[in-house]
């Protein structure tokens, strides 16, 4: 299973993240249950990651205890961020995902974790196009068809 950096958890992220506050928590406790039981076994969701350059499918992301999720304390709109070149093993997810609620917040992770996976950012949408292969979508979101990066 994903770890998350916490007090009681601590790991070194990436430049700029820390441990994910007490009062996030239950938010991203939330948001990583809605992944096991409605996404980790998904077949198109698997197949879609598996497309991505590094050929890993969703499960083993969501599985690997040595993948963590820190936190960056950021609220200005801004989901998530990863550093795949120097931090391999790390996704980053700020306040304003986390206030936005467990939705959100897993749709932030399965798109950092696609990052993780080969995505490229700046000006790609193949890290969000994951979230809808995923299954979270809807008229209301999570999946935002404009997302870039």
């Amino acid at each position: 299973m994903i770890s998350v950096n916490s007090t009681m958890n601590p790991h070194v992220g990436p430049l700029g993240s820390g441990p994910v506050p007490s009062n996030h928590l239950q938010t991203l406790r939330q948001a990583l249950s809605l992944l096991r039981a409605r996404v980790r076994d998904n077949a198109g969701c698997n197949a879609s990651f598996e497309k991505l350059p590094y050929k890993n499918d969703f499960r083993s992301f969501l599985d690997n205890s040595y993948v963590w999720i820190s936190y960056d304390p950021r609220n200005d709109g801004w989901c998530g961020w990863t550093r795949p070149k120097t931090n391999p093993m790390d996704i980053v997810i700020t306040q304003f995902a986390l206030r936005m609620g467990k939705w959100l917040t897993a749709a932030t992770i399965i798109h950092e974790l696609a990052h993780l996976n080969g995505a490229p950012d700046e000006e790609s949408h193949e890290a969000e196009l994951r979230v809808l292969e995923c299954g979270l979508h809807s008229d209301k979101g999570p999946y935002d068809p404009s997302a870039k990066g």
